[in-house]
């Protein structure tokens, strides 16, 4: 059975807070949307390229501020210079989180897009959440890296986040592997470096 994940982009109106974490990730979290996809059973938040992680979720992070419930993923592909808005018809070469002041590409990095529930829930650009696979369970660490409209529903993700826990994007908004997932986000963790 093939499964269609939706495509949708960003339109970042939901603006950026100003003031608390730094929201922007350093260039050395760059790489921690392939190096937390490995942290799939949701004991260890992060491994570094020593081995070492720094425990569960719930011993950095706290509870989740956010539950998104089971959602169809939406992949947004904002930021990845690949794409363009003739294949997302919302498609933004910018997010609102940047690297080194450069958009965070889609393909490459996992992320996850702030809606106003998570807004109102006190998530901010930078902080961290947690992408699962409500079939097979397997899950990602990612950065909310991009705003969406008011409206948006969540389970907004990159490519790279949906990548990571099983869903192989594909050109035609195909999609192979369960696309439903949840998303849980934690307020004001901007500032819990990766490794």
């Amino acid at each position: 059975m093939l499964l269609i994940a939706s495509i949708s982009g960003c339109d970042d109106s939901i603006s950026q807070p100003s003031g608390g974490a730094s929201g922007t990730p350093t260039q050395s979290d760059l790489t921690q949307g392939q190096q937390i996809g490995n942290a799939v059973s949701g004991t260890q938040l992060a491994t570094n390229a020593g081995g070492a992680g720094f425990g569960s979720p719930q011993d950095q992070l706290g509870d989740p501020s956010f539950f998104s419930g089971t959602q169809v993923a939406r992949i947004d592909t904002d930021g990845d210079p690949n794409e363009s808005t003739a294949y997302d018809q919302s498609y933004n070469p910018e997010t609102s989180g940047t690297i080194d002041g450069q958009p965070v590409d889609s393909s490459q990095y996992a992320y996850v897009v702030r809606n106003a529930a998570m807004a109102a829930a006190g998530v901010q650009i930078g902080d961290w959440a947690l992408v699962t696979n409500a079939d097979t369970g397997a899950q990602v660490w990612a950065r909310v890296e991009d705003n969406g409209p008011a409206t948006a529903a969540a389970g907004e993700i990159s490519e790279a986040a949906a990548t990571a826990v099983g869903i192989q994007f594909q050109q035609n908004s195909n999609t192979i592997g369960n696309p439903m997932v949840t998303v849980q986000a934690f307020a004001h963790t901007g500032s819990v470096p990766a490794n």
